[in-house]
Formats: C-alpha cells, structure tokens, sequence
C-alpha cells in the first residue's frame, strides 16, 4: 500500500494527526577470499515508523509495510494501553522533493581482487578477505498536514581480515572503514596494515601488570564513544542512570578533548537533515574543551521540561557524525615520541557491558601491540584494561590529526593517554 493511500484510510477513520517515517535502503556487498569472489549480494528493504495521536494518546507501530491492519493496531493500542508517554508531531505543511535511493555500483570493486600478492612478504599469514559494501538511504516523513521531507545519504564500508598461524595457534586480524559516497578508500593501505599487524600477532608475549601510556587506535576509542553515548540522553539524566547527571557546564574531561556532532556534514557517512521525529539536526559541541556543554534531547524529553528538542532522536536518543576533534600531529609523529608504550587495536564486545553507564567504569578484554622506540613491535596476549571514561578521557597526552569512521555513525583520532591500568590475565 503506497503512503498516500495509508493516509487517506486514516483520514476516514478520523484519524488526523498521524505521521509516517519511511525508510529505504538499497545496498550492495561483495566478499573476495585471496582474490576469488565469495558472495555478491544485492539488497532492497523499506520499513516504517507510524505515529499517532488518538483518543489524546501517543501510539506507536513500526512494520515492514503499510496496511489497514497498521492503522487497526493504532487504534487497538489506544484504546487498551495506559500511557503518559508524550510527544509532539510535525504539523507545520513543508515539502521538498522526494529522492529515492540511487541505483548501487561496484566500481570500487574492480581492483579488490588484486591484493593477494601482498601478503607473500608476511610469512605467517595464510588468507585475506575483503568485505565492501555500498548502501544508499532514504528518510522520508509525511503526515496529513503536507508534510514532504526527506534526507538522502549513500556510505562505502571497507573491511579487510586477515589470518595467520603458527605451529599452535591460529590468529586474526582486521580493520573497517566507512566513508560518504565521495570519500576515497586506499585500499591498499589498509590491507597491507591488516597484513602487518596479523603477522605480528603470531607469537604474542604476556606482559607484566602495571600502569602504561597507550596509544589507542581508532577502532577503539570510537567503540568507547560509542557505547557512552547513552550518558548524554536527557532519559538517563531523568532517570539518575547516567554518571554525567549534575555535570551539566562542569569539566568532566580533558581540555583537550571536544566531542562534536555534525549531522549535516555530508563528508562523512552518518549524514542527515533531520532525526527520526522530524526535527532538525545541527552542529552542536557536546563536550568543549573537556566541559559538559549540553545533554541531548528528544521530543518526550524537551516537552517534559519545556525545551526544544537537539534532533537526537534516532530510534533511541544517540547521535550521529558523532566524533571527537582532531590533533595537530600526525599519528606516525606521535608514534615515533613513544618510547614504552603499548598500542591498543581493539577491545572483546560484550554485550553492552563493557561500561558501566552508572558509575563511567570501563572493564575491557583488549588486544594490541608492544610499542618500542617509537615502532610497533609484537603483540601482547590479551589483557585487561580498568578504567574510567572520566579518567580515559581526562589522562589525554596527545591526539592526532587524523579522523577516521570506524562506525558508520561515531570515529575518532588516535589518543595517547598516560597511566592505564593493564592487567595480565
């Protein structure tokens, strides 16, 4: 059933105030294995995200189509659910035109196949895979008031795996990127960095507990912005579940450390002109100068405290283009400073776990490199590391100046942060 047919079967069942958020995503992926194509697969999904005002109640439904059925549970839950849930929809009558997501191509795809050779000069390595992918999106939003807007976006991801075994042990190692429609990907500078760090996994050394200055990679500090985003939610504020209630306008962090989010920024790949509830994204310094500067908002919340929404609100309130500003030093310059040090690649995902969004404590599985006299040496096994994301943050040396999306909504620079607590297992 096409929206406009949806709209007008609410229209007569009296149904005025609805709204409908319609997303479309087409996508490519294609999988090489030392040089021979594994999977190709081409994807096509629209969903959707209805809203309501019946009965003075605020209902919701998402579904993967548009029927009377739809509009037969909106009515049901209006009538048979107790809620004091707020909201606002858009009434205002504003229309753009409507762009659906572009055909997909594989241009960048062409050459993926030619990087086996590579990894002839690392002894231990043993295969290489290739992941990319290319996906064009849309949201659009409608309601019966004239409302017609819509935001497009088109992101690359590039990820490349590889393995490596000794005797005993078999290791892996990869690395993802993800960039807007127009950005480049070096390819093959990724994979010969995946192919090194995997060869220099072979034969890890256990390392004795203390403290460490380390540098952490991107992967990793993104993944920890990541997962601290529910600190700034106005709802976890409301609810004292937050280790950032009461900071508002208080240092929290480095005053080297500035937290931004850039929605409209189309440079990278989490772009869009507006949330999920209509509302306008902007530019906004969450954190300045290591100053809690604001809490983030979404419609429920702004009216429970008469304020407007941040355009926050996506699916949960989160952000995106969400990153942390850049250094001046290039990461090979703040390598080469480290005399001792360790380089931490990646952490072991935990289900949510990994941060304590009451008390900010972080408790992490991680796994990285020795660094030597400025060099990436051989890795370590897997440690512990215990820390805080007040203390994370605030324990900063140097950051560099180069910004990367390991997520497709969150990147980072490379920090150097003094003092962490490591722990041999």
């Amino acid at each position: 059933m096409t929206i406009k047919k949806f709209l007008k079967l609410c229209e007569n069942q009296e149904i005025t105030n609805i709204q409908i958020v319609e997303f479309i995503s087409k996508s490519l992926e294609v999988e090489y294995l030392n040089d021979k194509q594994k999977k190709n697969i081409a994807a096509d999904e629209t969903t959707y995200e209805i809203k309501a005002q019946i009965n003075n109640k605020y209902v919701q439904v998402n579904a993967n189509y548009l029927s009377q059925e739809i509009i037969d549970l909106l009515i049901f839950k209006s009538q048979n659910i107790e809620s004091n849930y707020q909201d606002t929809l858009i009434t205002k009558k504003e229309k753009n035109s409507f762009v659906a997501p572009q055909d997909i191509y594989l241009k960048d795809t062409l050459s993926l196949g030619n990087y086996n050779s590579l990894k002839e000069k690392y002894k231990y390595v043993t295969d290489l895979e290739l992941y990319y992918s290319i996906e064009s999106t849309s949201k659009r939003i409608v309601n019966l008031h004239g409302l017609d807007i819509s935001t497009n976006k088109t992101v690359k991801s590039f990820c490349c795996e590889a393995s490596a075994k000794n005797k005993n042990n078999n290791y892996t190692y990869d690395d993802t990127i993800y960039v807007s429609t127009n950005e480049p990907i070096n390819f093959k500078v990724i994979v010969e960095n995946v192919l090194d760090k995997a060869s220099k996994q072979v034969n890890p050394v256990k390392l004795p507990s203390g403290k460490y200055n380390v540098l952490l990679s991107s992967t990793f500090t993104s993944k920890i912005l990541r997962e601290s985003l529910s600190l700034y939610s106005k709802e976890e504020i409301r609810k004292k579940t937050s280790c950032l209630n009461n900071k508002l306008n208080k240092k929290i962090f480095s005053d080297k450390i500035t937290i931004i989010e850039d929605p409209t920024n189309e440079k990278y790949p989490g772009y869009t002109k507006f949330d999920n509830e209509g509302t306008n994204t902007a530019y906004k310094e969450i954190v300045k100068n290591g100053v809690l500067k604001t809490y983030l908002y979404n419609n429920k919340e702004a009216i429970l405290e008469s304020k407007e929404s941040t355009g926050n609100n996506f699916g949960t309130i989160s952000a995106t283009n969400l990153y942390i500003k850049p250094g001046s030093t290039s990461s090979i310059d703040i390598l080469k400073s480290i005399k001792n040090g360790l380089y931490i690649t990646k952490y072991l995902e935990s289900g949510g776990t990994t941060l304590n969004k009451d008390t900010g404590i972080i408790s992490v599985q991680v796994f990285g490199f020795i660094i030597k006299n400025g060099k990436i040496t051989k890795s370590f096994e897997p440690c512990i590391l215990t820390t805080s994301i007040f203390d994370l943050f605030s324990n900063i040396l140097q950051i560099s100046n180069s910004l990367a999306f390991k997520t497709l909504t969150v990147g980072s620079p490379e920090l150097l942060v003094e003092n962490m607590s490591i722990s041999s297992n």
